[in-house]
């Protein structure tokens, strides 16, 4: 029976395109597994601009490694299998395991980092993906601009007057003095000179402002559009893409599947961060999306969708929808959510214990910003010995969705860190083939399937760095027993 009240949702739905690449407010790449024999944890810091640098940190749990190269290709189609010179990273000499190196990024897209490990193992390859855009437009200042300028002119009127005396006196004999004729050459000749001078400069300035009215055009096209919402019955939704570039190049209608699904849709209801929905939403074949709402209490609900293109770029799409309350359809197999205390900076617990017993522990010191580190869970029984019967959770051990109390950063982790599996699955093809390249919980029988590993640990790990200081929630899930357990936590970071 479908709740009549339902029918009266307050459809005051805003859904606003927000400046982020598969991460809300936190652009930077965490990923760690293992390159053969070595395990890695691997931090890309991308630039802001494009082209641009970008700072790598590898940092290694053994002694093994002697030497790590890294290279920046595209993530797949044409040119990802022809690498540049690799760079060689730099070994910390303070900290033995610990590897760096800085990278230009130079074009626009699904990129991919390609480490080459040389170890007492002998060599081995990872490649991490990375979605490459600018995040702003840099101004010139206007200091440098003012200088520049005067150069330029400095330039222009040396080279409007050396013209001007070669044109009067470069036929001269010696000793002759500069004819009336000669006067009019040399100023019809630096007349000439100013009007190309002025053209040059002319075109300069519309091609420098043609130039930047094209990369803010790119930039704007990397940002994740607006989305519609609509209604086909009081508890069905059909979710749109409204930008017209997205239109055009019809990126909802090429979309690869991350975990099984092509959407993962992510409803926090704010600002008391006490109800949390992970959904699916079917795909249609216009591109749009219908999603069978679950039971959904009243309130205001922001909304994250992740979606991720067929070149592997990934993309968070932020909004927000008001709704009365509604008794909602079933979920699917993967959709859950529920209700949780309401976001608490006083509060320093480190253990969830849920309905059903179940302890979820998390180990942590403080919390620094900027800082990559691992976020370390562990799955336990009501009498704190460790879960036996962790299952997967489409297709990992577990999920974690951080969100900032101002909404400011939503990321959507796993074991093998912020890269969507669709991405990484790209970026890794070849080193699958070649069996040279694993990630946490997963083992690769073969080059086309990637299965969990038959008995999973209550340890759960998370590469992620919380990108500024604030209140963070961290919702936290897993399979256990047939059923999808979440627990949260509130992490204050300085």
């Amino acid at each position: 029976m479908r709740h009549p009240a339902a029918i009266a949702f307050a459809a005051a739905i805003v859904l606003c395109a927000a400046p982020a690449f598969a991460h809300v407010g936190s652009p930077d790449v965490f990923y760690e597994g293992n390159a053969g024999p070595y395990h890695l944890f691997v931090t890309v810091m991308v630039p802001q601009v494009i082209p641009g640098v970008a700072d790598v940190q590898i940092r290694t749990d053994s002694d093994d490694v002697r030497k790590i190269s890294t290279a920046v290709t595209r993530l797949s189609g044409p040119g990802s299998q022809y690498a540049p010179v690799p760079d060689v990273a730099v070994r910390s000499p303070v900290d033995p395991h610990l590897f760096t190196s800085s990278l230009w990024l130079m074009e626009y897209g699904s990129l991919r980092v390609l480490l080459k490990v040389s170890g007492t193992h002998g060599d081995a390859e990872m490649s991490v993906p990375v979605a490459s855009f600018a995040r702003r437009n840099l101004a010139m200042p206007k200091w440098l601009g003012a200088i520049l300028l005067v150069l330029a002119a400095g330039l222009a009127l040396g080279a409007i007057s050396i013209i001007g005396a070669a044109a009067r006196e470069a036929r001269l004999a010696p000793g002759v003095g500069v004819s009336h004729a000669a006067v009019r050459t040399g100023r019809i000749a630096m007349m000439v000179t100013m009007a190309i001078v002025a053209a040059i400069f002319y075109f300069a300035f519309e091609w420098w402002d043609s130039d930047a009215r094209n990369y803010a055009r790119i930039a704007t096209l990397f940002k994740p559009p607006p989305i519609t919402l609509t209604f086909d019955g009081p508890d069905r939704l059909r979710i749109q893409a409204a930008d017209s570039p997205w239109a055009k190049y019809k990126v909802m209608d090429t979309l690869i599947p991350d975990h099984g699904h092509l959407m993962h849709l992510f409803l926090v209801r704010t600002p008391a961060f006490d109800r949390f929905w992970h959904l699916h939403p079917v795909h249609n074949a216009d591109g749009s999306f219908d999603l069978q709402l679950p039971p959904l209490d009243a309130g205001h609900y922001d909304v994250f969708a992740d979606v991720v293109d067929q070149s592997g770029f990934p993309w968070t799409l932020v909004g927000a929808i008001d709704l009365l309350r509604t008794r909602g359809g079933s979920l699917t197999s993967d959709d859950s959510g529920g209700s949780f205390v309401s976001i608490n900076g006083a509060t320093k617990e480190s253990t969830d214990t849920l309905a059903d017993g179940t302890r979820v522990v998390w180990q942590h010191g403080a919390l620094q910003a900027n800082t990559p580190m691992i976020l370390h869970f562990s799955v336990q029984n009501p009498s704190s010995a460790p879960a036996t019967d962790l299952e997967p959770y489409m297709g990992m051990v577990a999920h974690v969705e951080i969100v900032k109390s101002d909404l400011s950063v939503f990321a959507h982790i796993h074991p093998s860190g912020s890269v969507p599996m669709a991405s990484l699955m790209l970026a890794s093809n070849d080193a699958v083939k070649g069996g040279a390249m694993s990630m946490p919980g997963m083992v690769m029988p073969d080059g086309s399937k990637m299965q969990m590993a038959e008995k999973l640990s209550p340890e759960l790990s998370m590469p992620y760095g919380f990108p500024n200081p604030g209140l963070y929630r961290i919702f936290v899930q897993f399979k256990r027993a047939g059923k999808i357990e979440t627990a949260v936590f509130d992490a204050q970071v300085r």
